[in-house]
């Protein structure tokens, strides 16, 4: 059921259902949830969404404030109120580890990580890992101690695992797939027609990155630095790699936060209402998503970049970017069309 919240919105009272066991069998309690999200929370452990506890209240020590009342019955303060924090729960990183198991695999805490890093290692999911070739496949098998199996329908899962989106779409021609979430970019006007060929909404926003400790921005103060980054975003044609490469009615980006976001109250993030106007109100943005090369160029020589007179980058202030991605065709082709 639902967690238990006090008034002011930062008391939960979660209870975890009685007889839940580890995928060796042994039993799994409110005890586990508690060591695993103070792991998870712990800077030693080094999790890349440990922030998502910085919801948490904490002790002076830095420990976040959640105990086990009883085997069934987890509480935790938050820091403040907090309109997410049931969808917040459901995030892979407060699902629970075995401590047993964890610390086994890494007696001296330099590999946080090594628990679960060959076939077999426990769990109470649906599916026990059965073997792993690193790079090439992964097979999963029902969990027979699993709470929920006997509506667990399906006994095996094979997974193919491979960047060369090519080698995934020949293998889901030949059959050996029953299932392939990506294509190569230059498939995609074949395959639109096709009755298993389908679009499905996703949330979430593309976006490059700088290391801003980067040679690239020796000797910029922190402004002019600013001012190159936005100038680089200027020049970005969005529509083009939506039509070319993306080819499935992506929307243009205005902001990191994605259209279709909830508010958490059941309404969207992202739009302009009596609380807040974005800055480019049309764009719903703080940007507008359309090339400007002149507000580029404005920007580029505020940053103390020289042109000739053909307003072509001068040899005298060259930008040189080193840009870094995978195989798949259309993180490549991105990076070209940038």
């Amino acid at each position: 059921g639902e967690p238990e919240v006090s008034e002011d919105g930062t008391q939960y009272t979660v209870k975890v259902k009685k007889g839940l066991k580890w995928s060796d069998g042994s039993g799994l309690n409110a005890n586990d949830f508690v060591y695993s999200w103070q792991r998870a929370a712990d800077p030693k452990t080094g999790a890349d969404y440990a922030y998502l506890f910085d919801v948490f209240a904490k002790d002076a020590d830095g420990k976040l404030k959640v105990e086990a009342k009883d085997d069934n019955t987890i509480t935790f303060t938050l820091a403040a109120p907090c309109s997410y924090m049931v969808g917040l729960m459901a995030f892979p990183t407060f699902l629970p580890v075995q401590k047993k198991a964890v610390e086994a695999a890494d007696k001296d805490g330099s590999n946080p990580g090594a628990w679960a890093m060959e076939a077999g290692f426990v769990t109470n999911g649906a599916y026990t890992l059965k073997s792993w070739k690193h790079k090439e496949s992964m097979v999963y098998v029902k969990n027979p101690n699993y709470y929920d199996a006997d509506n667990v329908t399906v006994d095996e899962l094979d997974f193919m695992l491979s960047a060369d989106d090519t080698a995934i779409l020949a293998a889901y021609q030949a059959g050996n797939l029953d299932f392939a979430d990506t294509v190569p970019t230059g498939e995609i006007k074949n395959l639109k027609n096709k009755p298993d060929f389908h679009v499905i909404p996703n949330l979430g926003t593309y976006y490059v990155a700088f290391n801003v400790n980067s040679s690239m921005f020796d000797g910029m103060t922190t402004e002019q630095a600013s001012d190159t980054r936005k100038a680089l975003s200027k020049l970005i044609d969005r529509q083009y790699i939506i039509d070319t490469i993306g080819q499935t009615e992506q929307k243009l980006a205005t902001s990191f936060i994605p259209p279709a976001m909830s508010d958490g109250h059941g309404g969207e993030f992202k739009k302009n209402d009596d609380a807040y106007t974005y800055p480019v109100k049309d764009a719903v943005g703080y940007y507008s998503p359309d090339v400007d090369v002149d507000g580029a160029v404005a920007l580029l020589k505020k940053a103390g970049f020289q042109f000739d007179d053909n307003n072509q980058l001068s040899e005298s202030t060259p930008l040189h970017i080193n840009y870094l991605t995978n195989d798949g065709t259309a993180h490549v082709a991105i990076a070209q069309a940038l």
